[in-house]
């Protein structure tokens, strides 16, 4: 167990981990609590994502931010006392992507197009058709998933480097990396990791189901790949098989990985912790009744942050307790997003909340700010570089991308 989870957990006073913890008198608990004061915006050194547990650079450069898809970035910078508008570009309703965002540019799915913006004044920079999710941003290299290919982009420009074709049927995901060393996406029910100079295949395995965007890498050598079958597996970086978990039900998103666990929310409404204190104990370790949570889960310190389409949940990571829960309104389209010690997340308005109110999660939420829109928050909120990215209902049937600091 991390020295990080073991300090959490005395300050909230939670037990051993349970099998099943389904529901909580926490639910009706209302909480008003003031929020604790924020540290200071932005960090002395950008964590080396080949030394960091969760492969984290500072940006937020894939799906879930980082390899771990824990969601929350690491540059310290965040808008926690309210937002102004920098820009907007219109997109349209069915864009059901969040954004990427690295190195000054972002990087958003509109429909099928991939179309790329200045993240200074939303300038478009160039597109490329036939997106079918997030890329992967790493070293000025966009990685780009289509319906049945990889493209290694070049960032500044968008000219092809290489293009991965795959014949096999099914969805191509958004890969992941770390450290550089190899590229890994799913391509229908096969795991494929690539060289990320060339594209040529360094190796192939068969998986049941069709591999879900995107993979989570567990503590930095382990993959995470979950199927819509309903199976999650671990695999070595060569691609040998470690683990396998057949879920009761089929996983609705990407898995998410501390150092300690894998979290994955299914279609039953639950989420799943399997493993626990790292490969000593491959088991399913417990499982929480939050509804489903198809964009993603945030993993920060020792809470999971799980936005159902109705409420965001905060759960022990350690024990399937669920500490709050605070209501964001009807919309799926949302996950949170964490960074400068506050959860950000849309549904009926962008809420900003610290999690954990006097050190502990008990005490939480409390409510930073509250921002209304015309229509409903998400896909999004994304973070990077202390600016709130998000897609929402602006007048009327218009959504646009927003840029908020």
């Amino acid at each position: 167990m991390s020295s990080t989870r073991r300090g959490v957990l005395k300050t909230a006073g939670a037990g051993a981990a349970s099998a099943t913890l389904a529901g909580c008198s926490l639910l009706s608990r209302v909480i008003d609590s003031d929020p604790d004061e924020p540290p200071a915006s932005g960090v002395d050194q950008l964590p080396d994502p080949g030394k960091h547990v969760h492969g984290a650079n500072g940006d937020w450069s894939s799906f879930g931010c980082n390899a771990g898809n824990t969601r929350a970035v690491a540059d310290g910078a965040a808008p926690v006392d309210g937002v102004t508008e920098r820009w907007r570009v219109e997109i349209a309703q069915t864009a059901y992507r969040a954004p990427v965002v690295a190195d000054g540019r972002v990087y958003q799915l509109d429909h099928r197009t991939l179309r790329v913006f200045d993240a200074a004044d939303g300038t478009e920079l160039w597109t490329v058709e036939d997106g079918r999710t997030a890329p992967l941003v790493r070293d000025g290299v966009a990685y780009v998933p289509t319906s049945s290919a990889l493209y290694a982009l070049e960032a500044d420009t968008g000219e092809r480097l290489w293009e991965r074709t795959f014949e096999n049927p099914g969805q191509v995901t958004s890969p992941t990396i770390y450290d550089g060393r190899q590229l890994v996406c799913g391509a229908g029910e096969r795991v494929v990791a690539l060289d990320p100079e060339t594209g040529e295949i360094r190796w192939e395995r068969d998986v049941f189901g069709q591999v879900l965007d995107q993979l989570a890498v567990f503590q930095g050598y382990g993959l995470v790949v979950a199927t819509e079958a309903g199976e999650v597996s671990l695999l070595t970086g060569e691609g040998t098989g470690r683990w396998r978990w057949e879920l009761p039900s089929a996983p609705v998103g990407p898995p998410s990985a501390d150092s300690d666990s894998v979290y994955v929310s299914c279609r039953d409404g639950s989420t799943y912790a399997l493993m626990d204190d790292g490969l000593s104990n491959p088991k399913r370790n417990w499982t929480a009744d939050t509804g489903w949570a198809e964009r993603g889960i945030c993993v920060v310190d020792d809470l999971l942050l799980v936005a159902n389409g109705r409420g965001l949940h905060a759960v022990d990571a350690e024990s399937g307790e669920r500490h709050w829960e605070s209501d964001i309104g009807d919309w799926r389209h949302t996950a949170p997003a964490y960074g400068r010690d506050t959860v950000f997340v849309g549904g009926d308005c962008l809420r900003a909340f610290d999690p954990t109110p006097g050190d502990s999660p008990d005490d939480g939420p409390a409510v930073r700010f509250e921002r209304e829109f015309a229509g409903r928050v998400g896909p999004g909120p994304v973070l990077d570089d202390g600016t709130l990215y998000v897609v929402t209902g602006v007048e009327g049937e218009t959504f646009a991308l927003l840029a908020l600091e």
